[in-house]
């Protein structure tokens, strides 16, 4: 197996195998291994380890260049990095090492996103529990984030209707629409019911569903 490597653009380092291009990674890592000194590795093994510790690494680089756009679950990064064309195993490897540095952390991601999705859409826990299990997140992580995340539903429905569905709270349409968008969301029946009499308070009798 013959190597080869060239510079590029700020701290990069091509890697070429037998002339074809295989693996990018940082310059800071490639000097301090032994196989920039080399041209051509004839030992099976030793070929193999290659492989397995310079597909890390390039897994490692494209994984930060990934991150460097937005926070991921494990999950979720292993998925785009399997996609890139990255083996199974080196992508494992990359994000233990990212773990251990924090560059990943599926606890920090998940208060993240459950943040975010009360924020911007009142999302309801339901709706929270079912979107960090589609990220991947863990079981345990995905109930320890919901048992600190402060959530009161029916004040919730009430400022989503009362930012962006008022206009429908006059007819019996409007409210299927709203009552729809809330089941979407992931509330309960009882809930809709209390968040929507909130909101008609004001102005008309209590909604029966």
């Amino acid at each position: 197996m013959k190597i080869s490597y060239t510079k590029g653009r700020e701290n990069k380092i091509h890697i070429s195998v037998d002339g074809e291009y295989k693996y990018t990674v940082d310059a800071e890592y490639w000097f301090l291994t032994p196989y920039y000194r080399m041209t051509e590795i004839t030992d099976s093994d030793e070929c193999e380890k290659f492989r397995s510790e310079i597909g890390s690494r390039y897994a490692f680089v494209s994984g930060l260049r990934i991150l460097s756009y937005g926070d991921n679950s494990r999950r979720d990064l292993y998925l785009k990095l399997l996609r890139k064309g990255h083996g199974a195993e080196c992508i494992n490897s990359a994000l233990d090492t990212m773990e251990e540095c924090g560059y990943i952390n599926d606890r920090r991601f998940a208060a993240a996103v459950a943040d975010r999705l009360i924020r911007t859409k009142h999302m309801s826990k339901a709706g929270i529990r079912s979107e960090l299990f589609r990220r991947g997140i863990s079981s345990d992580i995905i109930e320890e984030t919901l048992e600190e995340t402060e959530l009161d539903p029916v004040s919730e429905i009430a400022s989503l209707i009362n930012k962006k569905y008022l206009r429908y709270i006059d007819d019996e349409k409007g409210i299927r629409k709203i009552t729809a968008v809330l089941r979407r969301l992931g509330y309960s029946w009882s809930e809709i019911k209390s968040g929507l009499n909130e909101v008609l308070t004001e102005t008309e009798a209590e909604f029966d569903d």
